[in-house]
């Protein structure tokens, strides 16, 4: 006599039956739901990419312009001006010279504002905190990678100059 088995060995009839493939369906499901969620990852990382990529570093073209009296800028201080459409952040190093960015944060576009940190003024940006050097341009704390964009700027006699 031949071995016997208890398994039922004929077979099933799946055409129609919703469940035939159900893990072909849940492979498929998985494989969707995943690349669904890389590209969305990918898509926060191109943009932020973009958005620092966008940040010049110096500003280039147009000319000097009076911005303001020299001595309304004391050394060591700073000061926010809104200038022919752009706003500014201007820093007296010494009586000779004097530094001009930028306002926009080089990590998502936000106004960077005149703040203090660690009893010294700094560049602060309120939306994720990244921090910049108001002689320098460059950050020290927070997302920011990049340099605050500079304008070329200079003390002459009684008013400071900004290249616009």
């Amino acid at each position: 006599m031949g071995s016997m088995s208890n398994e039922d060995t004929t077979p099933i009839a799946t055409e129609g039956c919703a469940c035939s493939n159900r893990r072909a369906v849940l492979r498929g499901s998985l494989a969707a739901a995943a690349a669904g969620a890389g590209s969305l990852a990918l898509s926060g990382c191109t943009q932020q990419l973009k958005e620092e990529n966008a940040a010049q570093k110096h500003h280039t073209g147009g000319d000097f312009t009076e911005v303001m009296a020299s001595a309304d800028l004391p050394v060591g201080e700073s000061t926010q001006l809104d200038v022919d459409g752009r706003t500014l952040l201007l820093h007296r190093e010494d009586e000779d010279n004097v530094t001009a960015y930028s306002n926009v944060c080089t990590h998502q576009g936000c106004a960077v504002e005149i703040t203090e940190r660690d009893g010294q003024t700094t560049y602060g940006c309120p939306c994720h905190g990244s921090h910049f050097d108001p002689v320098t341009g460059k950050p020290y704390g927070g997302p920011a990678k990049k340099p605050l964009t500079d304008f070329q700027a200079r003390v002459d006699g009684e008013k400071i100059l900004v290249k616009l």
